[in-house]
């Protein structure tokens, strides 16, 4: 009986061994095959899909929509996105940027109104008055700043007929005028 014992022991550590390297072999597959997520974590747009973008954005919207023109190159465009006017809410046009300084700044341009935007972001910015700046149209823009969502710490904003024009991110108040200048 002693035997039959060391046998069965023997069998079922030897089955849990196997049993463990079928689980591991195609673990170790997948993990030597998949990409690291080191190194650069920026993914710039391609310039033929921004411009793709823009197109249909400009060729769509209900109001004049904005593009930054004139941004130095170390600006980097890491989204851009439109979405039309429909059952999903209001006209968006949205481009992301990594600033010179590793912030964010974005330039958000909707049909609905600031108080609306402020709420579908969940943003706690309040007013902190006005920003004049002179290379941008308008030339007077609204300052807000807040903590939540962190993304948006920093909001400048200007409304027109038309569209609701946000300038925000967690860059500089410098970078975000900056940004705000480029619009055309």
């Amino acid at each position: 009986m002693a035997n039959s014992a060391k046998s069965r022991l023997r069998t079922t550590v030897r089955d849990m061994v196997l049993s463990l390297a079928v689980i591991a072999v195609p673990i170790a597959v997948v993990l030597a095959v998949k990409p690291s997520k080191a190194g650069n974590p920026v993914h710039p747009v391609d310039t033929a899909a921004y411009q793709t973008t823009l197109g249909a954005a400009r060729a769509a919207e209900p109001f004049p929509v904005l593009a930054p023109t004139g941004l130095p190159a170390n600006w980097k465009l890491t989204s851009a996105y439109y979405n039309p006017a429909g059952g999903s809410g209001p006209a968006e046009w949205h481009l992301g940027y990594l600033t010179p300084s590793g912030g964010y700044a974005s330039l958000e341009q909707t049909s609905e109104s600031f108080a609306s935007y402020l709420n579908d972001q969940h943003s706690n910015a309040s007013q902190d008055g006005a920003v004049q700046i002179a290379d941008a149209t308008p030339t007077e823009w609204q300052h807000y700043t807040g903590t939540a969502p962190g993304g948006l710490k920093t909001l400048l904003y200007s409304q027109n007929a038309k569209s609701t024009v946000i300038v925000a991110g967690s860059a500089s108040l410098a970078e975000l005028e900056q940004l705000a200048a480029a619009l055309h």
